[in-house]
């Protein structure tokens, strides 16, 4: 085995490693994968094809498997990370080898370790979310159409590049763009290139892949209420480009979001937000430029794979159709990798001997930077990790207890409280009501005179207290017993997970506070976050 492709297995061992271990660690369900995991569990199949509860939008590919796997082997983390992991696990299986054939020498291996390393696509797949199976149907529908360009004329393999792509858009909502670029690269091919492909196998994608585009909108548009469509753009707000552009911040907007690739977007928890945690990102940003400028001139059919999907993910954008951010565009992070690499390789040879002594600084750089944002991040990653404290409150709750679960934390709990055999009468769901925190005093004073009330939290709004000014108001009436925090990996307050165990019942202390006039912060906030602020996962419902 040549050096190169050895080295290659070593890091997909790696990378097989990494996703394994950050599975079996298996961190509690946070509110958007509760929140998911809720609509899959109790939902009947049927019932997928429609708007989900709680905000939630998955394709449809996704959502069968996954209540399959449900029905099949139960309700548990494990089985509802189970796809996203071997989705994640074919995933960079299928990189490695895309590179090896784009790629001679050291390229190769280079492009397999960002993937094998890199945080969103070790993190991501052992989300209950179809952000792995975006990738992975990324990757596939790229490396099918640089295997028909070997034989550009086999209708076999024109045959299996449809077949890809069609089942690749019902896995996953952006392969749309994937399949749409591709396509438009495929055509210009044709009607550039000389000689001149034969027009049979294209017009058979074209065929497939049109049918298929088409069901997946129809599919699409039907499976998001017009509100969720109206909630989606507000939250994913940042992501959209502003066309024509008004200042000079709006014309770098697009390379800046690139740079956010390599680093980290401003979306979503550390290491999970769809960044790679480079440091010096806006050098491989521009790597990945050298390298699409490199490709063209080498292999254009590769460049255009990589161009037209980013191309078109931007444009819709621009039309305020797709956001250009965050986790929601990991699924081009693979091209931009392969493009990554081919720039690195380029710049290493063409490196003037002059600069030679600073090559090993370059080369701690580029090669350093995946390595120490891997090592930075080793798994487990855990956020709002619930679950002990629901174990706690079910091992110790005695009759006549009450629980409150602050509204964050709702999802995760009604997802826990069966497996530990709480029943959905004995909690109280707090309702969000982030414009006016007096009425979270308000639901715990019904609580006035209980011995013994539980509060479970996790998935607080950063800098907002409202869960300070609820225990505040607590301490004030009652006397806090036991308190037990689990902190986030990240060390964010925000996406710890919290106990309290409260005695209101001492008449006196009852007597020193009253909701309505105990003191709580003002709250300022933008009319467009009073209106969005508490939609879809924050109030869930039984």
């Amino acid at each position: 085995m040549h050096r190169p492709a050895a080295a290659t297995v070593g890091l997909i061992v790696i990378g097989v490693v990494l996703r394994v271990w950050q599975y079996q660690s298996n961190p509690s369900l946070w509110i958007d994968e509760a929140a998911l995991a809720r609509n899959i569990i109790d939902r009947p199949v049927w019932a997928l094809f429609g708007p989900l509860d709680y905000a939630q939008v998955a394709p449809p590919g996704f959502l069968l498997i996954q209540k399959s796997a449900v029905l099949t082997l139960g309700t548990s983390e494990y089985v509802l990370r189970l796809v996203p992991l071997l989705c994640g696990i074919a995933a960079l299986l299928t990189f490695a080898r895309l590179a090896h054939h784009l790629f001679d020498d050291w390229a190769a291996p280079f492009a397999a370790g960002m993937f094998a390393l890199g945080a969103p696509f070790v993190f991501l797949t052992a989300q209950v979310k179809q952000y792995s199976s975006d990738i992975l149907a990324s990757v596939a529908v790229l490396a099918t159409a640089a295997w028909m360009r070997r034989q550009p004329d086999d209708i076999r393999r024109s045959l299996t590049l449809g077949a890809v792509g069609a089942v690749a858009v019902f896995f996953s909502q952006p392969a749309c763009f994937m399949v749409a670029g591709i396509g438009t690269a495929l055509l210009l091919l044709h009607v550039f290139e000389r000689p001149r492909p034969a027009m049979g196998p294209l017009a058979v994608v074209g065929i497939v892949w049109g049918l298929a585009f088409s069901g997946a909108i129809v599919f699409g548009l039907r499976a998001m209420s017009p509100t969720d469509r109206l909630y989606m753009h507000w939250y994913w707000g940042p992501g959209f480009w502003t066309v024509p552009p008004r200042t000079a911040s709006d014309l770098w907007w697009p390379f800046e979001q690139l740079t956010y690739a390599f680093g980290a977007f401003g979306s979503g928890p550390r290491r999970t937000n769809g960044g790679l945690n480079y440091p010096w990102s806006p050098l491989f940003a521009v790597m990945l430029l050298v390298g699409l400028f490199v490709t063209w001139k080498k292999r254009r059919d590769v460049a255009l794979f990589l161009v037209v999907p980013a191309l078109l993910t931007l444009a819709a954008s621009a039309f305020q159709l797709y956001p250009f951010t965050g986790r929601v565009l990991t699924f081009l992070e693979p091209g931009f990798l392969l493009a990554t690499a081919a720039g690195v390789q380029y710049v290493l040879d063409v490196w003037p001997n002059r600069l030679r002594p600073a090559t090993p600084a370059l080369l701690a750089i580029l090669g350093g930077s995946p390595v120490f944002a891997a090592v930075r991040g080793l798994p487990p990653e855990r956020i709002e990790h619930i679950r002990p404290l629901v174990a706690t409150v079910a091992d110790r709750i005695e009759p006549r207890d009450a629980i409150y679960v602050y509204y964050g934390a709702g999802q995760a709990v009604l997802y826990y409280a069966p497996t530990f055999g709480l029943a959905r009468g004995e909690l109280t769901i707090g309702r969000c009501s982030i414009a006016n925190p007096r009425e979270y005093l308000r639901e715990v004073d019904h609580f006035r005179g209980r011995p013994r009330v539980w509060i479970l939290a996790s998935h607080l709004l950063r800098n907002t207290g409202e869960l300070q000014t609820l225990t505040d108001y607590l301490d004030a009436i009652g006397r806090r017993g036991d308190s037990i925090i689990v902190p986030a990996t990240t060390g964010i307050p925000a996406q710890a997970a919290y106990l309290f165990l409260y005695d209101l019942s001492a008449p006196d202390r009852l007597r020193a506070a009253a909701a309505d006039t105990f003191p709580v912060p003002a709250v300022k906030l933008d009319a467009s976050m009073a209106q969005w602020g508490c939609y879809g996962t924050q109030t869930p419902v039984p």
